[in-house]
């Protein structure tokens, strides 16, 4: 979705169904792309913190769950990764804002819950022996992968990707995600905002104001 004049909250609205999926008819994620020119890196920060707002409204009144903060960093990284699902409760979002950069990278995503229904008698046959690094045969995974050109050195973008482990009723259905750098430079950087979100009670006490703060006004970058 490229974002030329959209509010944030229209992109909320936009994103939620296809984010905080109940069936796998829906995507598990969403692709945001912004014009370099218009936004700095701090405008860029703000929209991240501004969108988790309003996904965390639109989350209370689905699911009477509220976004809170798991971790809230910015880091320099080339390194390819498998595929995962990032450390969170076991209902989590994970967002992610990747800066301009000349090094070429993709993020792939694997529909766990579309190969469990295909693959398997039952999902929890799978689900059982989930992992949150997946260690099978890759290949098995192709029918259920989809690939984003997530960097490039014109565009800001921002990937809102459903990163929830399976349970018994589970509320929303995640993915695997995985890093996949086309050709490591060290002499330049990659520069990734990460949000991880997990759904939490409403009445749940959180540090979500001062994480922002401290995300908006850092200079520090993370290896």
């Amino acid at each position: 979705m490229r974002i030329k004049e959209e509010t944030i909250t229209h992109i909320a609205e936009k994103s939620f169904p296809t984010v905080f999926r109940t069936t796998t008819e829906a995507l598990g994620f969403m692709h945001l792309v912004f014009n370099k020119k218009e936004i700095t890196p701090y405008q860029f920060r703000s929209i991240m913190i501004d969108l988790k707002k309003e996904l965390s409204k639109l989350s209370i009144s689905k699911f009477n769950k509220k976004l809170s903060y798991h971790w809230l960093v910015r880091f320099d990284q080339q390194v390819n990764t498998p595929f995962h699902v990032d450390n969170a409760t076991e209902q989590s979002i994970l967002m992610l804002g990747y800066e301009p950069s000349d090094i070429k990278s993709e993020l792939h995503l694997a529909d766990y819950h579309a190969y469990a229904n295909k693959a398997y008698k039952t999902p929890e046959d799978y689900f059982n022996k989930f992992t949150p690094v997946y260690n099978g045969d890759e290949d098995v995974l192709k029918p259920f992968i989809s690939k984003i050109k997530s960097v490039d050195n014109n565009h800001y973008s921002i990937v809102i990707i459903n990163n929830s482990s399976p349970k018994t009723n589970a509320d929303t259905l995640g993915l695997f995600h995985k890093a996949l750098i086309m050709k490591e430079d060290l002499s330049k950087s990659r520069i990734v905002n990460s949000m991880v979100l997990n759904l939490v009670s409403t009445d749940t006490i959180t540090e979500d104001q001062q994480k922002e703060n401290n995300f908006l006004n850092t200079n520090l970058i993370s290896k």
